[in-house]
């Protein structure tokens, strides 16, 4: 990955979490170039506390760098998402995201029905179609402002353009 180009770090809180960013990064279209899954945080609390110590520095000093926090907001959506923003610097809000379901990957899974890679996978295939099909669900219908602001963000150099040897049209 080039920190002189527009990238996306992954901090996922767990393994479930960390499945189905790896499934979204596998989506045929994504440019596996511009996103990296980091190594499991252990939990949303140290998701945070990883974002503090290793990757507000990095935002600072590269300004095409973009950074998810994928957690699990086990039923405390406003709560969590409000902890965040207060630890959230203001000079790099616009290039932090945080999603998650409502209660937990797996809990997710079961209402799907698929793999945590597959929901992965069509959670791109909608970013990448500018829909919210899968988005929609019970478990992830809360993102939707983060997703419209993530897809508005990363889209461009996330998305197609880029990737070696594909025919856009």
């Amino acid at each position: 990955m080039n920190k002189y180009e527009s990238h996306v770090f992954v901090i996922p809180e767990d393994d479930a979490n960390r499945q189905i960013a790896e499934g979204f990064v596998e989506y045929h279209e994504v440019n596996h170039l511009r996103i990296r899954v980091m190594p499991v945080a252990g939990g949303w609390a140290n998701v945070l506390v990883t974002f503090q110590n290793e990757y507000v520095r990095t935002l600072r000093n590269f300004g095409k760098a973009h950074i998810v926090m994928l957690i699990d907001f086990d039923d405390q959506v406003e709560q969590r998402r409000a902890r965040f923003e207060e630890e959230i610097p203001e000079d790099v809000k616009t290039r932090v995201f945080v999603i998650g379901s409502k209660y937990t990957p797996e809990a997710l899974k079961k209402s799907m029905k698929i793999a945590f890679e597959k929901i992965g996978e069509s959670l791109a295939g909608d970013c990448r179609a500018d829909t919210a099909e899968n988005w929609s669900h019970e478990q992830l219908e809360h993102n939707e402002t983060e997703r419209q602001r993530l897809v508005e963000t990363v889209k461009p150099f996330l998305f197609g353009m880029g990737l070696p040897g594909q025919v856009h049209g």
